[in-house]
This record gives structure tokens, C-alpha cells and sequence, in this order.
């Protein structure tokens, strides 16, 4: 049913039980997943060189820190999962990468936000929703 997933992943809990998902409907369709973080743009404004060069080291930290918990997950359920990152707005780069990747699935975890509309889906999720191409599975943490 489903080949190929992408899961937007930033190590939240609710991107945690999103991937474990994922994984879970892996094992019963044999498919393939991805678990894609979309880093934010630098400053667009920074004051010095050295906000942008502090800026992307902590970007590269932050994604190492993702590469050992995928591992880690991806060791504890025994299936592979590609990580990928890209740059730019969470929506669209996850709408944009999961039509580039043809999958047929994006897997998303719910989160709450303050305005009204937050709270009942969480504004990355209804956006991607929105604007996918393909299904779209939100998993309550």
C-alpha cells in the first residue's frame, strides 16, 4: 500500500512517535522510510560572520544528535531509515520533498500551538495537509 514515507523528524515526542509509526506500517507494507529534518534558514539579517558560522555549527550539532537517535531507532526496530535535512520552511520543504522522493506517505506528529486552530492539529501539520500531494498521517504522541 504504501512504498515509500518521509516523517518529518526534529526529535520532539511527538516526531518520535511519528517515526515509530512509520516503522510499524513499514514492517506490515515493506516499505521505505525517510525521516527528513527541515533546518531553519540563517539569519537573514546577522550582525557578523561569526553569528552565520555559530548558527550552522549548531545546526550541524543538532543534526548529529538526530543522526544518533535514528540510528539508535532504527537499530532498535531492525529496519534502515534514511535521514535527510533540508534548508528552508518546514511546510514547504516537507511538502516539496515528499513529491521530489514520489512518496506516497507523509507521517507527522501532532503538536499543540496557542492559537485555536494549533491546538486542535498543530499549524505544520494542517498546512502540510493542506498542500500534499500524497496521504497524510498525524500520530498523537
Amino acid at each position: 500500500m504504501y512504498e515509500k514515507m518521509v516523517v518529518g523528524y526534529d526529535g520532539s515526542d511527538g516526531s518520535k512517535a511519528a517515526l515509530i509509526q512509520a516503522l510499524n506500517l513499514a514492517k506490515k507494507f515493506g516499505s521505505q522510510v525517510t525521516a527528513l529534518w527541515i533546518r531553519g534558514k540563517l539569519p537573514h539579517y546577522p550582525e557578523t560572520i561569526d553569528e552565520v558560522d555559530e548558527e550552522t555549527a549548531a545546526a550541524d550539532t543538532f543534526f548529529d544528535k538526530l543522526k544518533d537517535e535514528v540510528a539508535a531507532i532504527s537499530k532498535e526496530h531492525a529496519i534502515c531509515i534514511e535521514l535527510h535535512s533540508e534548508s528552508g520552511h518546514q511546510v514547504k520543504g516537507i511538502v516539496d520533498y515528499a513529491k521530489k522522493a514520489k512518496c506516497d506517505l507523509i507521517v507527522l506528529g501532532y503538536r499543540g500551538h496557542s492559537s485555536i486552530w494549533g491546538n486542535l492539529l498543530g499549524h505544520t501539520a494542517s498546512r502540510v495537509s493542506e498542500n500534499a500531494h500524497c496521504s497524510v498521517l498525524i500520530v498523537r504522541p
